[in-house]
């Protein structure tokens, strides 16, 4: 894995008990948050990637659940 990755690990670890960091991932990686999402969730799925199971199924998790948000259509106000 390449510093690029690890951090993005580390960001992932360090920021998901907050619901507020996503504003933070372009300017810390240069990517979209669901690209960072995207990304991190391959690395959590990769054998390569050593890990804690329970950080592992953490970050899956948490991963799985902002990316099926970020494809949600937006829920239009009421009138």
């Amino acid at each position: 894995m390449d510093p690029y990755e690890m951090a993005m690990l580390n960001f992932a670890i360090t920021w998901s008990p907050f619901s507020d960091a996503d504003e933070q991932i372009f300017p810390e990686f240069g990517i979209s948050a669901p690209a960072f999402y995207s990304r991190v969730l391959e690395l959590v799925m990769s054998r390569r990637t050593v890990l804690d199971n329970e950080i592992r199924t953490h970050l899956r998790a948490v991963c799985m659940d902002k990316l099926s948000k970020y494809s949600r259509p937006p829920t239009p106000g009421r009138r």
